[in-house]
């Protein structure tokens, strides 16, 4: 017990005082123990910008549509090459050969 009161008086008074034993223990608290604790805000700010960053590529992406779909609406030459591309349409006498690469099938 003796040596319990001489480790007590060699603690200073700022660490012995009621408020701030409660702020550290409400800190501690707050950032560890917490369901909302700083590790999963971080895992949560982590995820946000995640998502952000595929949103915006998405939106990038649908302009890119977008400009694509206009010019296959406004012209009938990209039109054209965008069926015979995709869907394999000929004109008339004209022969359409595939090759087909046989690393990528």
């Amino acid at each position: 017990m003796l040596k319990l009161k001489e480790y007590y008086q060699n603690i200073p008074d700022a660490f012995k005082n009621k408020y701030f034993i409660v702020g550290f223990l409400f800190l501690i608290w707050i950032s560890f123990i917490d369901e909302n604790n700083l590790i999963v805000l971080n895992q949560q700010m982590n995820n946000l910008k995640q998502k952000q960053e595929k949103i915006d590529s998405l939106e990038r992406e649908i302009e890119e549509l977008e400009l694509r779909l206009e010019g296959l609406n406004n012209d009938p030459k990209e039109l054209e090459k965008f069926a015979r591309e995709n869907f394999l349409m000929k004109k008339e006498n004209e022969d359409i050969v595939i090759i087909k690469d046989q690393y990528n099938e």
